[in-house]
Order: structure tokens, then C-alpha cells, then sequence
């Protein structure tokens, strides 16, 4: 009987370390994703710009987080009186907590007079704006109110209506402010 007790008692007692070692095993990768979120992965936000569209609605969305950046998408849409937006765009975050260093690129396609774009003839207007920035993210790791600010050059793009590769492209000083909603 005596020798079934120190059995049951060594059980028990590598029971509560397997317990122990178990939970130790599931917490670690949690507690290691925790780090790897660095900040909330969704983002609907309003942004004003100085060129192109002047307002847009967008999304963004990180799409990977990593040891030096981490990288997001966004994709936007305006409509003003007779033109028509869609701003592209790859960033760049670098920065933990609330704050963060951004950098990125913005393709913005833009139309004016968008109700004859398919029609026949030369109607509409059609321009590209390329948009590459550097500036300041506020975006809590929760999610919460998002803030962004940034400056850029603008690369004006507006080819004529019967030859889209002859573009004539200008610069201009250019920034834009966004506030919304990560979740």
C-alpha cells in the first residue's frame, strides 16, 4: 500500500509540473504576439490632401508586421462635383506604441468629368498623381482615434486624351492630414 501512495504522490506531483509546463507553453507565443502587434490592424479614416482629390474616405490595413517595418495598405475613395478618386497606396511604419515614423507611396487616379469615361470621344479627363511622403502616424496599439500627418512631393501626371503614354508631369510641394477610426 505504501508503495501505491508514493506512486499516486509522484503522479500528482509531475501532474501539477506538467501543468505548469503546459501553460508556460501556450502563454509564451501569446505573450509573443502581443509583441508583434504593434499597433491595431484596421483603419477607416478621412484624409484632406493639398493636391489631387482634395478629401478622400479610406481603409487601411496592416498586411505584415516586422522587426524593422511594419507594412500597410491602403485604399481610398472620393467624389467631388465632377471628378472621381481612388488613391493606391503601400506604407511604411516604423515606431512601437501610439507613434510612429510613416513613409509611403500614393498612386491617385484621377478623373474629371467622370460621367463620359466610357463614352465616345475625348470627354473625360484622366490624371495621375504620384504621391511619395514621409510623416507621422499617431495610431494606438488597441485601436482607437488615428492621426495622420504628411508631407510630399507631388508628381502631377495629366496625359492629353488621345495619347495616355505622352504625359507631361509637373512637382509640386504637397501634404495631406487624415483622423479616423483603428480597430
Amino acid at each position: 500500500m505504501h508503495c501505491c501512495k508514493k506512486i499516486v504522490n509522484k503522479l500528482q506531483a509531475s501532474g501539477k509540473r506538467f501543468s505548469i509546463a503546459l501553460l508556460l507553453l501556450l502563454a509564451l507565443p501569446a505573450a509573443g504576439q502581443a509583441q508583434d502587434v504593434a499597433i491595431a490592424p484596421n483603419t477607416v479614416y478621412v484624409e484632406g490632401s493639398s493636391h489631387g482629390a482634395l478629401y478622400s474616405i479610406n481603409y487601411d490595413r496592416v498586411f505584415r508586421f516586422g522587426a524593422r517595418f511594419t507594412n500597410t495598405y491602403r485604399i481610398g475613395f472620393s467624389l467631388l462635383n465632377n471628378a472621381i478618386a481612388l488613391p493606391l497606396g503601400i506604407n511604411f511604419l516604423k515606431g512601437d506604441g501610439f507613434h510612429h515614423f510613416e513613409f509611403g507611396l500614393t498612386v491617385v487616379p484621377y478623373v474629371q468629368h467622370y460621367q463620359h469615361l466610357f463614352s465616345a470621344g475625348s470627354l473625360s479627363d484622366k490624371k495621375i498623381y504620384l504621391i511619395p511622403g514621409i510623416g507621422y502616424r499617431y495610431q494606438p496599439p488597441g485601436g482607437g482615434f488615428f492621426f495622420k500627418a504628411m508631407a510630399a512631393p507631388v508628381v502631377y501626371l495629366d496625359p492629353p486624351s488621345d495619347n495616355f503614354w505622352k504625359m507631361d508631369g509637373k512637382v509640386y510641394a504637397g501634404g495631406s492630414v487624415g483622423a479616423g477610426i483603428s480597430f
